[in-house]
């Protein structure tokens, strides 16, 4: 069932006149927060949403999100298949988590539930979440059932072990969504959203022992985004002759469709006699958006392009005596064009004409991007015979987004060159109780955008004076028509993992 999430940017519209189009990638689904490498999208403005799909759980959460060097038990089958064949004891578990966006942004309640095991030459795992989010703004005008949204969540994989050192699997992740974080922030203007639509992800993944603890491992995926927002704008208007307060509603239907199709590789070897290893990484995507919602009070058509991302990454870490330390360094190029097509024929400046279906505006974005992730871990066993272990882990995640935009309006015949850069700051605490019969963790992540950590601006985007040029979406991507003016806040994340061994 559609869920209507109203935002007060209506108000807000007047006096800073901004259109905003946003496209939110399938892909965050299958993206937990401590494994982001095999997806590669763009981000043009400082948006929080990480936190809604933070449902897969994770024995390394709090040291900053490295993965490239260590391995990670619990959360690995869900980002590669394939490696669900290293399940070793089947287990059962739970994952609560709470997460909300400073200012009002948006929040919500989350319950996953799943487990995994092998038997033989075959391992499954798979996963179920319910979630809750609350709308962004003020609620006091709003009827119970409009307060919040409810989504759904299944993710499962199998795999088998074709040979002692190789594997496959395949894994599928799907969504029914009533709601994302964020989106009824960035429809300025509006005094009322319905979100509807689906997530999916498809994998297939490979793993091989290639030497002595040497790994190697390949995956091919495909992710699809099929959203709907109803958009209503009311226009309030003085009747002179009738000397009364005229509304005018309209409602506007918008479409937002991307599909994804990616390769990545990982291969990592020790390093010395001290525990110590060295990975790599690499991975290309291509996004295509064949449709995209339209954002100006004309309905438009627009064919938003195709955007190319890749990322290279290297790794080192250790883990040795109840001690483990990893980091991270991950590069990520991007490059997107996106246009919009005349749905008539129109007039240029000065003379001339764009025939129905030319561009009217071309947007070429160029990305260099950078990831930074630093954790650490203690083991401490509290009895004697080590049955029962203490864990702490401490880590900070650094994300760096520095893109360039260049506009062609070939109706106003003008040309602009646009750069934004932003960090976004995660430090991330873990607290883990291991004994043989449960396993029990808690994991606290911060993340701080643009201004200061938990002081934002109000909660809604600002942006530069004009009208923004909506194109291709991808992550979330469009182009400002001026420097942006925004303070994100922060996303606050509380998680307690609980895991059963099945014996």
């Amino acid at each position: 069932m559609k869920r209507s999430f109203v935002n007060s940017g209506h108000a807000v519209a007047t006096n800073l006149k901004t259109m905003l189009g946003v496209t939110v990638l399938g892909g965050l689904l299958a993206l937990p927060a401590a494994g982001t490498a095999q997806l590669v999208t763009p981000k043009t403005v400082p948006v929080l949403q990480g936190g809604q799909f933070d449902m897969f759980p994770s024995a390394r959460a709090g040291m900053g999100g490295v993965t490239i060097a260590v391995d990670d038990t619990l959360l690995d089958p869900f980002v590669n298949p394939a490696k669900t064949t290293r399940i070793g004891v089947a287990h059962v578990f739970g994952a609560p988590y709470f997460h909300s966006v400073s200012g009002s942004r948006g929040g919500g309640r989350s319950i996953p539930v799943g487990g995994g095991g092998s038997w033989g030459d075959w391992s499954a795992t798979g996963l179920f979440t319910f979630q809750q989010l609350d709308r962004a703004g003020p609620t006091w005008n709003l009827s119970t059932s409009e307060q919040s949204a409810f989504n759904q969540y299944v993710a499962g994989s199998i795999a088998r072990r074709m040979t002692p050192s190789t594997s496959i699997g395949f894994g599928v992740q799907l969504a029914a969504l009533d709601a994302i974080d964020g989106v009824d922030l960035l429809y300025a203007g509006s005094d009322r959203i319905d979100q509807s639509g689906s997530l999916a992800d498809y994998r297939l993944g490979f793993t091989k022992e290639v030497g002595v603890d040497r790994h190697l491992e390949v995956l091919l995926l495909h992710s699809r985004t099929d959203m709907r927002h109803d958009v209503r704008f009311t226009t309030v208007r003085w009747d002179s002759v009738g000397r009364r307060i005229v509304e005018t509603q309209r409602t506007d239907r918008n479409e937002d469709r991307t599909n994804i199709w990616g390769v990545h590789t990982e291969y990592s070897r020790p390093v010395g006699s001290e525990g110590w290893h060295l990975g790599w990484l690499g991975t290309a995507n291509r996004l295509s958006h064949p449709k995209i919602p339209n954002y100006v009070i004309q309905n438009i058509p627009r064919d938003p392009g195709t955007t190319y991302s890749y990322n290279a990454g290297v790794g080192i870490g250790r883990s040795v005596r109840g001690t483990s330390f990893a980091a991270d360094l991950i590069y990520e190029p991007m490059f997107a064009d996106t246009w919009a097509d005349a749905a008539n024929d129109t007039a240029v400046a000065g003379g001339g004409t764009i025939a129905a279906g030319g561009k009217t505006v071309e947007n070429t974005f160029r990305f260099n991007n950078v990831k930074m992730r630093l954790g650490a871990g203690r083991d401490i066993a509290i009895r004697r015979e080590g049955s029962t272990i203490l864990g702490i882990q401490l880590g900070l995640g650094l994300h760096a987004i520095n893109y360039r935009l260049q506009q062609a309006n070939n109706v106003l015949r003008t040309f602009r060159t646009q750069r934004e850069d932003w960090i976004e700051w995660s430090p991330t605490l873990g607290l883990r109780l291991r004994s043989r019969d449960m396993d029990l963790m808690y994991n606290f992540s911060l993340t701080c955008g643009p201004g200061s950590c938990g002081q934002g601006q109000g909660g809604f985007p600002l942006f530069g004076g004009g009208a923004l040029e909506t194109a291709a979406g991808g992550g979330i991507i469009a182009a400002p028509s001026g420097e942006l003016f925004m303070q994100s806040g922060s996303l606050k994340v509380h998680k307690l993992t609980i895991s059963l061994p099945i014996r």
